[in-house]
C-alpha cells in the first residue's frame, strides 16, 4: 500500500523509533517514475514534555533528493535518497549517528530503478542504529534488508511472517498483513497485524489480535505506551478502535460515536492528555480531493471514550488530510490538507486557515523526536518540532 502523503496511507501504527516522512505516491520524478514509499509503518508519539528536539544538522552534499527520513529516540536517523535521470534512478542511504554534526553516506542495498518502474522503497527506523528497508508495494514487500550497525552492513530478510510475537517490543513496529484480498484483487477485505522485531527486522504475527473485524490497521501509540488499532466492531460493523495497555497482549474495543462510514484506517495522535482520532476516507466525487477527511474524534480519558468533534460537510474545510495532524502543546490542532493548512483552537470543532509559521511547510509525520514536516520529492527541506509550536529546519540532498 502506498504511503499517503499523496494517498498518505503512511500506515499508522506504533513504533518507538519513527517512520519516515517523504514524498507521496504519484510525485513526479524525472523519467516519469512515481514515488511510492509506503510500507504500513507505525510511529510513536512525541514526548509529553514538549521539550525541544535536538538540532538536526543539514547535509546538502548528499546525492539526490530524499524521499524517506526517520529518526530513533537517540536523535540518530536514516534517510533514503534517489538521484534520477531520464532512464534511471540511483538510490542512496544516509545515516545520522548520535551526536554527529552531519549525515554520512552509508552502503545502500537498493538496486537502481530503470524506466518507469517507480520508486517503491520504504523505511522503518527500529531504534538506535537499526532500520529496515522494504522494496515493493505493501503488503507484502517484495524484499527487505535490515541493519543493526547504522547502515554499515545490511542483511537480506524474509517478507513472510515466521512464528508469533506475544507483544510489540519497544522499538518494534506494527504493520498490517492482508489475509483475504477482495474479489477484484486490488484491495483487502480482512487483515491481521504483524510485529516487526527491532532486533532482527523479522515479521511475526501478533499473538493476541485486536477483537475487531474487517481490515485491521495499526492506529498509533502514545508517549506512555498505549497502542491503538482500527477496524470494524464485530457486532455492528461500524468503525471502531482497539486499545492496549500491555504492548498488544490484550485489547479493549471502543466505538467512535457518530461514525457510520468506513474510511482508510484511523490514526491517533496525542498532545499532553488529549488524544485525537483522525478518520480519512473517500468523499463524494464533486469535492475533488483524493485524501478525504470524514471525521475527527477527541478523547480526554486516554482513549476509553471518544467525542466526534468534526464531521465532513460539503465544501467546508478541512475536506482532506495529508500526513498526521499536529496536536500542539498550545492546545491547537493543525490539519494539512490538499487545498491548504487549517488550524483549530477549540479542540477540532472549527478551523481557520493557518498563517505564517503555523503552515508547517508540508505534511507532518510523528517520530520519537516530535513532528517531522516537509520532504516533498525533489525538495529536501524539513522542519522538526517537539511540541508542535516551535520548529527548526534542516536540508538534505543536493536536489538532483
Amino acid at each position: 500500500m502506498a504511503v499517503v502523503l499523496g494517498v498518505l496511507a503512511l500506515l499508522v501504527g506504533c513504533v518507538d523509533s519513527g517512520a519516515g516522512a517523504g514524498a507521496g505516491a504519484g510525485a513526479g520524478v524525472d523519467g516519469g517514475a512515481d514515488v511510492d514509499i509506503g510500507v504500513g509503518v507505525g510511529r510513536s508519539a512525541p514526548a509529553r514534555t514538549g521539550a525541544a528536539p535536538p538540532r538536526i544538522p543539514s547535509s546538502p552534499d548528499l546525492p539526490g533528493s530524499p524521499y524517506a527520513v526517520g529518526f530513533a529516540s537517540d536523535a540518530g536517523g536514516f534517510a533514503l535518497l534517489a538521484r534520477c535521470g531520464k532512464e534511471r534512478c540511483r538510490q542512496h542511504v544516509a545515516v545520522l549517528d548520535k551526536g554527529a554534526g552531519s549525515w554520512r553516506r552509508a552502503r545502500s542495498p537498493l538496486p537502481d530503478v530503470t524506466g518507469d518502474l517507480g520508486i517503491t522503497a520504504g523505511l522503518m527506523v527500529l531504534g538506535p542504529g537499526r532500520a529496515l528497508i522494504t522494496e515493493g508495494r505493501w503488503p507484502p514487500p517484495e524484499r527487505t534488508w535490515f541493519t543493526d550497525d547504522a547502515g554499515r552492513n545490511w542483511r537480506r530478510g524474509s517478507v513472510d511472517p515466521s512464528g508469533t510475537a506475544p507483544e510489540v517490543p519497544r522499538g518494534g513496529a506494527l504493520v498490517h498483513d492482508c489475509s483475504r484480498p477482495d474479489r477484484e484483487g486490488n484491495g483487502c477485505e480482512a487483515s491481521r497485524l504483524l510485529v516487526v522485531l527491532p532486533g532482527t527486522g523479522r515479521f511475526e504475527a501478533l499473538a493476541g489480535q485486536p477483537p475487531l473485524a474487517g481490515v485491521l490497521t495499526p492506529a498509533g501509540e502514545t508517549a506512555d505506551g498505549l497502542l491503538f488499532a482500527s477496524g470494524a466492531d464485530p457486532g455492528t460493523g461500524l468503525p471502531a478502535l482497539a486499545r492496549s495497555e500491555d504492548r498488544g497482549r490484550t485489547w479493549r474495543t471502543t466505538t467512535l460515536a457518530g461514525s457510520d462510514k468506513h474510511g482508510w484506517g484511523i490514526r491517533v495522535v496525542a498532545a499532553e492528555d488529549v488524544l485525537y482520532a483522525v478518520q480519512p476516507g473517500q468523499l463524494p466525487a464533486g469535492e475533488g480531493v483524493k485524501n478525504g477527511l470524514l471525521a475527527l474524534h477527541r478523547s480526554t480519558d486516554g482513549g476509553h471514550t471518544w467525542e466526534r468533534v468534526w464531521k465532513y460537510r460539503r465544501g467546508v474545510e478541512p475536506r482532506s488530510t495529508l500526513g498526521d495532524p499536529v496536536a500542539a502543546a498550545d492546545g491547537s490542532l493543525t490539519v494539512h490538507g490538499e487545498n491548504g493548512v487549517w488550524r483549530s483552537t477549540d479542540g477540532g470543532r472549527s478551523f481557520e486557515p493557518a498563517r505564517g509559521s503555523q503552515g508547517l511547510g508540508g505534511p507532518a509525520t510523528v517520530t520519537p523526536l516530535g513532528y517531522l514536516s516537509g520532504g516533498s520529492f525533489g525538495a529536501g527541506s524539513y522542519r522538526i518540532s517537539g511540541d508542535g509550536v516551535h520548529w527548526h529546519g534542516f536540508e538534505l540532498g543536493d536536489g538532483t
